[in-house]
Parts: C-alpha cells; sequence; structure tokens
C-alpha cells in the first residue's frame, strides 16, 4: 500500500510525504518526505487536497446497543439485541475512521473483541474493560430491580471492600478483559454534590490488581474528592473529570496520568430539558479544559458514546472537533492518535512511522487545519493492521 500527500504522522504534520504498508505484516514500511509526485491513496492516484494520518482511537466509548440512555434498557434489552446493534455500531466506527476503541463498561464488548481478532467482525480493533467495577447501591446499579437480579443483568460488577474489588478485576481479566474501569463517584447532573464511589482503598485494590496484569486502569470520576481518590489509587486515567483544580491538574501531571474530558458527553446533556445546566456545564467545561491546558496534562480523545439512535457511533469525531477549541486542530488530532494510543497502553497505534501498525486512514481536506474535514462523508480510505477496511471512488 502506498499513500503520498500531506501527512499527520501522529505527532507534527508533514506537507509532503510518502507511506507505505506491508499488507503481509500489517506494519508500516516507511515514511519518507523525499518522495514526490501526485497524491496517491493505496497506490492509486487522486487529484484531490488530501490528507493521511493515523487510524483514529476514541478511548471511551460503550456498546450498550439500546435506542436511549436509560438505565432500564442498558439492562433489560436482551442481550441479542444488544449484539446486533452493536455489530452496526462497530461497522459505522470503522467506516468513520476509527481503527480502535476501548470500551468502558458494557454486557457485550468482550465477545465483540473476540470476534474482531479473528476476523469476524467488520470494525475496529476493541480495547474492551469487560464490565465497570461499583459499589454496591452506586450510580449505576438499577436499584428499581431486587438486588439479585440486579446483579444479573447488569454490565457493573457489585462490590464491597478492596478483595471483592480485586475478584472484579480478576474476573474480567478471565473473561478476557484488556483494561479496566472503576468508578470513584457518581455522575454530573447539574447541581448538588456529587458523591464519591469506591474507597481509596478500593480503588487502590482495583488499580494494583489492574496493573499486576499489566493492564491500564480508568476511573470515572467527578468532583474534586473523586478525582483525588483516583489519584491517590493509582489509576492511569481520570474519565470525565469535572471538578478538577489546579493541585489536581499538577499531581495527574507529575504522575504521567492521563486525562480524559469526554467533551462529547456533557454536548449531549446540553440537549436535555434543564435550561440552568447549559450555563453550568458550559462554566465547568470552559474552567477544566483551561486549568487542563495551562498545566500541560495528557489529553486524550475519548467520547463516552453509548450507540444510541440520537447519537449513533460513527459521529465520533465531533469529540475532536470539541477539543480542537482548546487544543487546536493539530492538539486535537494528537489526542486521538498519538496521545489516545499511549493513553490505552497501545504503543504500536496511533503513529505512522517504520514498524507501527498499518492503520491509515485518509481524508479529503485538511484537519490539521480544521477537524471538521474528519467528518464520515470526507473519509476516502481506512486500513486497519494493512487490511482494506474502506476505499470509496475519487
Amino acid at each position: 500500500m502506498i499513500f503520498r500527500g500531506r501527512v499527520f504522522d501522529g505527532e507534527t504534520v508533514l506537507e509532503r510525504a510518502e507511506v507505505s504498508v506491508n499488507e503481509a505484516s500489517g506494519e508500516i514500511e516507511y515514511v519518507d518526505e523525499t518522495r514526490q509526485g501526485t497524491n496517491q491513496v493505496n497506490g492509486k492516484a487522486i487529484d484531490r487536497d488530501i490528507t493521511v494520518l493515523p487510524g483514529l482511537i476514541d478511548t471511551h466509548i460503550h456498546f450498550f446497543g439500546t435506542a436511549s440512555h436509560d438505565l432500564a434498557d442498558w439492562v433489560l434489552e436482551p442481550v441479542e439485541v444488544l449484539v446486533v446493534n452493536s455489530v452496526n455500531d462497530a461497522r459505522h466506527l470503522i467506516r468513520a475512521g476509527f481503527t480502535t476503541v476501548r470500551t468502558l463498561g458494557d454486557k457485550v464488548s468482550l465477545g465483540l473483541s473476540r470476534a474482531e481478532k479473528v476476523g469476524s467482525l467488520y470494525g475496529p480493533r476493541i480495547v474492551s474493560a469487560g464490565f465497570s467495577i461499583a459499589e454496591t447501591g452506586g450510580d449505576d446499579d438499577p436499584k428499581f430491580l431486587p438486588y439479585e437480579v440486579a446483579k444479573a443483568l447488569s454490565y457493573s460488577y457489585y462490590c464491597d471492600g478492596p478483595w471483592e474489588c480485586r475478584k472484579a478485576v480478576r474476573l474480567n481479566i478471565r473473561n478476557g478483559a484488556e483494561a479496566i474501569k472503576a468508578y470513584a463517584s457518581r455522575s454530573f447532573v447539574g447541581g448538588g454534590q456529587i458523591k464519591p464511589e469506591l474507597t481509596v482503598e478500593e480503588l487502590s485494590a482495583i488499580a494494583e490488581e489492574a496493573h499486576r496484569a499489566h493492564l491500564k486502569a480508568a476511573a470515572h470520576a467527578y468532583g474534586e474528592e473523586a478525582i483525588r481518590n483516583t489519584v491517590d489509587a493509582g489509576f492511569d486515567s481520570v474519565e470525565h473529570g469535572l471538578g478538577l483544580t489546579e493541585d489536581l491538574a499538577e499531581e495527574i501531571r507529575k504522575r504521567g496520568m492521563f486525562y480524559t474530558p469526554t467533551l462529547s458527553a456533557y454536548m449531549r446533556e446540553r440537549r436535555d430539558r434543564v435550561p440552568y445546566r447549559d450555563e453550568m456545564i458550559e462554566r465547568h467545561i470552559s474552567r477544566e479544559m483551561e486549568i487542563a491546558t495551562g498545566v500541560g496534562l495528557r489529553i486524550a480523545c475519548g467520547t463516552d458514546y453509548v450507540g444510541t439512535r440520537t447519537e449513533p457511533h460513527g459521529m465520533n469525531y465531533r469529540e475532536v472537533l470539541y477539543l480542537q477549541r482548546y487544543l487546536g486542530p493539530v492538539g486535537a488530532l494528537r489526542a486521538a492518535t498519538s496521545t489516545a494510543a499511549d493513553c490505552i497502553g497501545r504503543p504500536d497505534l496511533g503513529r505512522l512511522a517504520r514498524g507501527k501498525r498499518g492503520d491509515i486512514v485518509v481524508v479529503s481536506g485538511d484537519p490539521t487545519k480544521d477537524a471538521s474535514n474528519l467528518e464520515p462523508d470526507r473519509i476516502l480510505f481506512v486500513a486497519k493492521s494493512g487490511k482494506t477496511m474502506l476505499e470509496r471512488g475519487a
């Protein structure tokens, strides 16, 4: 496979370069700035402005496969329906240029990940956290159901005490998880106190057990106390992170952690029927992103999309668009490529360099100037590990 034109290699912009992918090995052979000539997509000349970039990565999604954001749907919908809908979501993701996703809690992604690995699923590479880990009676516990029924139907393990937390991590690993996700707090709902969930002792057990298996640990954390607990427990990334302070941001930076603000999740919430929440969320987003960028946190692209009818997977590029406001277009692209790869512990992804996986996206236009050029209709070509996943005519 040969690609020639403007290249974003995951770190910097090369105004003219050629990228070669070995289809047999699935790896990048070279990136050469000295080669000139007409633009090429998969060895074919193309008479239009194009940009070649690494496959995009969404570090925070869910394959819930439901029509709404209702917790009742998430736990009560038949698994067969969730699988069928999620297979369709996977198709939309790969066609939108997302060659890798990390799922952070759902019922079906472990199975989808296994299917993808053996070539049975048309979709992105899936780094699955399996079931999320939460406290009994916590934010995602369907308390409208009897306890034993809730445990049987949920997408989370409900734990009390560090040893139950360790067992939940081990169960996920036994089932094939390649990441671990815990709830350090309830979610932000536009007012009042945000209750931390799981103690520092419990969270520390989760992070330690994940690291023993060489897996990254991500924590859903809203509010200053929950973020501090996440940091103290030794997690690798803070997910959402509203309530970030300068002191906490500095500690996150010193520890080499990642910050995944999931701006798309708040844009979703701002379309509800609580007018005062719009202003509150906007203030929080602006403040936290100013703190994060000022301190120099490593910010990763994660949408928190779950695949509903109103917000189907495949529109995940919107997170890059929102991040562009604070990071600029090139910084936002890094968040969705090289930084995202580092966040999920996959240094073989997210960069165009010799020996990296041959995940290639070609778009019409220049996303290094405007991330809106990543919208799905502008995707011309997608390869995953040197295998063509999408090829549109010029």
